[in-house]
């Protein structure tokens, strides 16, 4: 299993935001994590980042206990998207997917930026060719074009090569298709339809249970801070408890 979450609990002080989530994701697969606004996703996944402590529970990628800052967990194969775009919109595409390269020597998106300049992103250049290689593999040409000038939709695919070229077991996206066109999104979709046949894992969070559907091999509902259904696609949109929960709120 790529991916296994046991027990995550987290509280702010007498707020309890999540009560012992656990879930999986498989090599290849797809699940989607869905939830009405304020039902924890993001604080979760944050957890799993390294963003923030959780109270109990465990994480493990691959096998293997999943713990340090952000950076660690990027060497041990981990990377995220966020929900607005981290790009440096100043820098062209290829650099901006190039500070994948030391996404796991440097914590920070800004420390990532600032080490471009240092020298520091420069010195991993000999796997520049993962660079090219993943935004070919993603149809994201016009590599010299400076960030600030593409739509947002381009933007999410930097973000996504970005992530690929650490060459992670696990990709974690949080609402990729929010802001984004409809040429944007079906460009996305194919995207991570081809992620997933390499073989990589993708835990992905939206809101639109149409995209859900049309990419999750499995989805998670997580409400009031724990997940109450789980399983196949057809058998989550089947459940009166998702469609009560779920789909009637949003």
């Amino acid at each position: 299993m790529t991916l296994r979450c046991t027990g995550i609990r987290k509280s702010y002080g007498g707020l309890h935001v999540l009560h012992g989530v656990g879930f999986e994701v498989a090599p290849g697969e797809i699940l989607g994590l869905c939830g009405a606004n304020g039902a924890g996703k993001t604080t979760l996944m944050d957890i799993i980042g390294g963003q923030q402590s959780m109270n109990a529970g465990a994480v493990e990628l691959a096998g293997e206990a999943l713990v340090g800052d952000t950076a660690r967990r990027a060497r041990a194969g981990l990377a995220r998207t966020f929900q607005h775009p981290q790009v440096a919109t100043d820098l062209s595409l290829r650099e901006n997917i190039a500070l994948g390269l030391a996404g796991g020597r440097i914590g920070s998106f800004g420390a990532l930026v600032r080490g471009l300049f240092a020298g520091i992103v420069e010195g991993a250049c000999a796997g520049m060719e993962l660079v090219e290689a993943a935004a070919e593999h993603l149809s994201l040409g016009g590599l010299g074009r400076r960030a600030g000038d593409v739509t947002f939709g381009e933007l999410r695919l930097v973000e996504l090569a970005r992530a690929l070229v650490q060459q992670p077991k696990l990709i974690m996206l949080d609402e990729p298709f929010s802001g984004v066109g409809d040429g944007g999104i079906a460009a996305i979709i194919e995207a991570l339809r081809r992620i997933r046949a390499q073989g990589t894992a993708v835990l992905l969070i939206d809101h639109n249970v149409d995209l859900l559907t049309a990419l999750a091999d499995r989805m998670a509902l997580l409400a009031q801070g724990a997940i109450v259904v789980e399983g196949t696609v057809e058998a989550c949109l089947a459940d009166e408890m998702f469609r009560r929960t779920y789909i009637g709120a949003v």
